[in-house]
């Protein structure tokens, strides 16, 4: 049984899929921008698509649940979200500034390096 905690993304957040997609053509894309192809595609498919149909994708429908641990209906509102689930005991990885070298990249040489001149440290 897996034990991970996911968590609702905010549609402005950036996923890179490479794997597995659908829906979107670049593996890199807002959780948003997915949100909308997945409402595209299906409203493309149902024939009687109204507004009242999108509510799935922004403000949710009106419902009723009947949910482990509640005694009964619930009433309630449902929505289709992504959510992410990090991963437990591996680094986050880091944002490598691109000004900077890598360690693997020898930093460029001084321009009075490539022209032979000697550079006077003390500016």
């Amino acid at each position: 049984m897996m034990d991970n905690q996911f968590e609702p993304l905010n549609n402005d957040e950036v996923l890179f899929i490479n794997v597995g997609r659908v829906l979107m053509v670049n593996p890199t894309f807002k959780v948003g921008e997915f949100i909308d192809a997945l409402a595209q595609a299906i409203s493309d498919r149902e024939s009687d698509w109204s507004d009242d149909n999108e509510g799935w994708f922004g403000e949710g429908l009106p419902c009723e649940a009947l949910r482990f641990g509640t005694a009964g209906w619930q009433r309630g509102r449902v929505r289709l979200r992504l959510e992410f689930s990090p991963e437990v005991g591996k680094p986050k990885m880091l944002d490598v500034p691109r000004d900077k070298p890598r360690r693997s990249e020898k930093p460029s040489p001084k321009v009075d390096d490539i022209y032979g001149d000697e550079v006077d440290d003390d500016y």
